[in-house]
């Protein structure tokens, strides 16, 4: 005698629905075991016969289903309940939260992009060309200028605080986030007016998941070294802090890495600078890169030097980041935005790890964090607290 089984999950609901609308009486003339698992309860329904009519059918369909029913309930109640909630609240909802925070500032607002740029060439010149804007308020909006007018206008007491995006952003969701960001850190608080630079990266879009993480991952090292030559042109005695976000974090630290005396892809910068930073106030945020970079001997190990603070928001429930072994063919990274750094007390630097997933549950989107007071007012401690 022949015995087939059915496996009931809480994802094969409709399988079951569709199978069991089969009109074929020959199979139960053959006493299937039918078996519904879960994480919680198993069930063995076994029965026997000659033959099944219409109702008994029906009523065996009826009990399965609201057993299985039952089961997804009782599963998804299971699981943690911080992730659940984080899972249950909209971005959409969660800005409306944050609409307090968006209040007029006399912050000086520029953009810096090289979006048009290709890979650095230092034969020609020891400069980028850099394009530049800067916001000169309600009913001007954005004006071109350039790199000397904004070292020529700074203010060595002024608090710099400087926006890197992650990957696949436009120049007008980067100024939208950038503005977010500024308004959910600042935005209720009594601090003096700052100078925001938004750093605008080419991360376009590019066909195939794992091939445009790839992409960019690499795209990161000219974009570091860009970056890097942008901050050695910065006046050493302005109070400076980064935050960044996923592919943003492995720009920032890159550069601090190269300011620090390091390569990257066999490459220093060309030119010392001459009055070097003395301290950064960094956040990373769901950050793409390895975990064990910023240790020493490893590809980043010069960043941490440069840090006075550093604060790592990671997520261990972040479905993104736990794919991040992708990046690589040959090996299995973690990233540091899933799994937090091994902080080793002679690192020398003030470093501090909050796990996110009570907050930003099962995502990787920017806005759960930028929409949460607790987080930004984490950032702004680190950024300007004592």
């Amino acid at each position: 005698m022949e015995v087939k089984q059915l496996y009931i999950t809480p994802c094969d609901v409709q399988i079951q629905r569709r199978f069991f609308s089969r009109r074929d009486d020959d199979f139960f003339q053959r006493r299937p075991s039918i078996k519904s698992y879960s994480c919680l309860a198993s069930f063995n329904i076994s029965f026997r016969g000659t033959h099944v009519g219409d109702g008994v059918m029906t009523s065996w369909r009826s009990l399965l289903f609201s057993t299985s029913l039952l089961l997804v309930v009782t599963c998804l109640g299971s699981r943690p309940s911080c992730a659940h909630a984080a899972d249950d609240v909209s971005d959409k909802e969660t800005a409306v939260g944050n609409a307090c925070c968006d209040v007029e500032r006399a912050d000086d607002v520029w953009l810096i992009s090289t979006r048009h740029l290709g890979c650095p060439s230092w034969d020609k010149a020891s400069e980028i060309d850099v394009y530049v804007e800067h916001y000169s308020g309600k009913g001007v909006g954005w004006i071109d200028t350039s790199l000397d007018e904004y070292l020529g206008s700074s203010d060595p007491a002024q608090p710099t605080m400087i926006y890197v995006h992650g990957n696949q952003i436009s120049r007008t969701e980067a100024i939208r986030r950038a503005w977010h960001v500024r308004n959910a850190v600042l935005g209720g608080s009594q601090i003096a007016p700052i100078r925001l630079v938004i750093w605008v990266w080419p991360s376009d879009k590019v066909h195939g998941c794992v091939h445009d993480a790839r992409v960019k991952a690499a795209r990161t090292n000219r974009e570091a070294h860009y970056f890097a030559w942008f901050l050695s042109q910065l006046d050493a005695a302005t109070p400076l802090s980064i935050l960044s976000y996923s592919f943003g974090c492995r720009v920032t630290t890159g550069a601090l890495h190269l300011l620090g005396g390091g390569e990257l892809s066999g490459q220093p910068l060309p030119l010392a600078p001459s009055n070097p930073l003395r301290s950064v106030r960094v956040a990373l945020l769901a950050a793409a890169l390895h975990n064990h970079w910023l240790q020493p001997g490893a590809r980043h190990e010069r960043a941490l030097p440069l840090m006075d603070r550093l604060l790592v928001q990671y997520n261990s429930c972040d479905p993104i980041l736990q794919r991040y072994r992708l990046i690589e063919k040959h090996a299995r990274p973690a990233a540091l935005g899933y799994t937090g750094m091994y902080v080793d007390d002679p690192l020398g630097v003030r470093i501090e790890q909050r796990d996110v997933c009570c907050v930003v549950g099962k995502s990787h989107r920017e806005a759960r964090y930028i929409n949460s007071p607790v987080l930004m007012h984490q950032i702004r401690d680190v950024f300007f607290g004592d």
